[in-house]
């Protein structure tokens, strides 16, 4: 099928069925992670990107799964250390940097305390996110918001691995930074937006296209962050939000004031995300990227217990006119073990 046109329920169905396995069972191959710490609900919808109308997506298949694979090493590392040491974990999460810019020197070979089978397995993951991104023909298009996406994604996990009594306030004076009050969201749905790889692996997807220019990639990044990006972490963790309290990680969805609050801002994520589409070069590709975050994350059961069934109910309702349908497939999805 040409991916010049593929958007809708024919791309999400591809998506779920084909491409989303693909990257899994590549992250899988690495044989780095037991089944248990590959955690499906993170990953799930944030490399939809993978599609983007007129590029191969075989090309980007094992650059994701290259780069989740970084993030889920680093992220075992640093919640395996007694001592959170947050100037070690940030120097562990430039390796994250260093997989989208190969002139970096690679970080973690000066690490002191690591194992040299860590050093050896990160840095492999590191040089084969280099060698592919080194041939996408648009890289130089890309390169400075990927950078710049990339640190705030970094720097949002090395804050959120701290002693939960020093979590809060530095992800609060961090937040700080990139919080305008113009727009209309709060510091921790800055956070929110920060705590996606959407946006990277858009921008790294759409680098195959020779054509990509600097205006579209404005408009891309302006877009899905904080819009497209927010929505998908916000109904992650509101999904999510009882087995993260049983747990004690960190959850953005915690700070509103109630459910009704939280119900009310993930409809205005939903709105903003579908409206920003408009401005796009495809955009019934981001909108399906919109609708499909939707319909995977509410179709969930969990998003049906207790008291978010009313909440979770208007989220589909307010979604769209057809948001019922992407809902619907990914519940027929769900019953066949796709998701």
């Amino acid at each position: 099928m040409n991916n010049q046109c593929l958007y809708g329920l024919k791309l999400l169905t591809k998506y779920i069925n084909n491409w989303f396995p693909k990257s899994y069972k590549t992250l899988q191959d690495y044989k780095l992670f037991s089944p248990e710490d590959i955690d499906n609900e993170k990953c799930i919808g944030a490399d939809l990107g993978l599609l983007y109308p007129g590029i191969n997506p075989e090309n980007s298949v094992k650059f994701i799964a290259s780069f989740h694979a970084i993030d889920l090493y680093i992220y075992l590392l640093c919640t395996s250390f007694h001592n959170k040491d947050e100037l070690l974990f940030s120097r562990l999460y430039s390796s994250l940097r260093d997989a989208v810019d190969p002139k970096r020197k690679i970080s973690v070979e000066h690490v002191g305390c690591l194992q040299k089978g860590d050093i050896r397995n990160i840095t492999r993951l590191i040089e084969q996110c280099r060698v592919y991104i080194q041939k996408l023909p648009s890289y130089s298009v890309v390169i400075g918001p990927l950078k710049k996406f990339v640190q705030m994604y970094s720097d949002f996990q090395v804050y959120s691995v701290l002693d939960k009594s020093t979590r809060e306030k530095r992800i609060e004076t961090w937040a700080e930074r990139y919080h305008d009050e113009n727009v209309g969201i709060s510091r921790w749905e800055i956070s929110a937006a920060s705590n996606s790889t959407l946006l990277i692996l858009v921008l790294i997807s759409c680098a195959q296209d020779p054509h990509l220019t600097e205006e579209e990639v404005e408009k891309i990044c302006s877009s899905y962050f904080p819009w497209i990006c927010g929505l998908q972490v916000l109904l992650r963790d509101y999904v999510n939000s009882g087995e993260d309290f049983q747990q004690g990680k960190p959850n953005l969805t915690y700070y509103y004031k109630n459910l009704k609050m939280c119900e009310e801002r993930i409809s205005l994520f939903i709105e903003r995300a579908l409206e920003s589409c408009n401005n796009l070069k495809h955009p019934h590709f981001h909108q399906t990227i919109v609708k499909g975050i939707i319909g995977i994350y509410l179709s969930n059961p969990k998003a049906f217990h207790g008291m978010n069934r009313l909440a979770s109910s208007s989220l589909i309702k307010k979604g769209c006119s057809n948001i019922n349908i992407y809902y619907n497939l990914c519940r027929l999805l769900r019953s066949f073990g796709k998701l």
